[in-house]
């Protein structure tokens, strides 16, 4: 059996407007089946420098999937490209060692709904493009595979209907369609 460790924000969380849920790590187990061990170790809120300090407390995986970006490309409470970019590359890094991971899955930021209005003050197309950049820059430089979220959502006909009313985080047609995503790539590694 594989154990594959999910390590994101609120994303990963399935933050449903008022509260954590499991519906995104459930939806996981399903797709991956009895042969895979999902575990859902993410923190809402967090940028990839607020959870650097807990990497150490990683349980050891055969795969694990990475997704920090989307709090961190915010206009209001995000950190610099810069300090994005140098903080994942330490999380992987470190992370990988930690885990033992065979195999690492980073997913650029998570496309929010621009038509939105608290959203379009909070984001730009462009922020994302460079952060998603960056991510991909970073799982190279530590033989990680990569999957653009960020564009990958970008060309989804109806954005809104896979967000909650908030526009940035999962409804139930996005959860599925975020772990048929997912699932598919953490397939694709065996």
């Amino acid at each position: 059996m594989k154990k594959v460790i999910l390590f994101g924000d609120s994303i990963f969380n399935a933050y449903d407007g008022t509260r954590d849920t499991d519906r995104f790590a459930a939806a996981m187990r399903k797709r991956l089946g009895p042969d895979y061990q999902v575990e859902n170790i993410s923190t809402s809120g967090a940028t990839v420098n607020d959870v650097l300090p807990r990497v150490d407390s990683l349980p050891k995986c055969d795969i694990l999937v990475v997704e920090y970006g989307t709090n961190d490309s915010s206009k209001d409470w995000g950190i610099s490209l810069y300090d994005y970019q140098e903080g994942l590359e330490s999380l992987l890094k470190k992370a990988q060692k930690v885990t033992g991971a065979a195999n690492t899955l980073v997913l650029s930021p998570s496309m929010p709904d621009f038509k939105n209005p608290k959203i379009a003050s909070s984001y730009s197309l462009d922020d994302l493009d460079q952060y998603s950049e960056a991510a991909q820059r970073d799982a190279g430089k530590t033989n990680s595979f990569f999957f653009d979220l960020t564009h990958k959502m970008e060309r989804l006909q109806d954005l809104p209907s896979f967000l909650t009313a908030d526009g940035q985080h999962y409804s139930e047609k996005g959860i599925s369609w975020l772990a048929d995503v997912v699932a598919g790539e953490v397939s694709k590694m065996d």
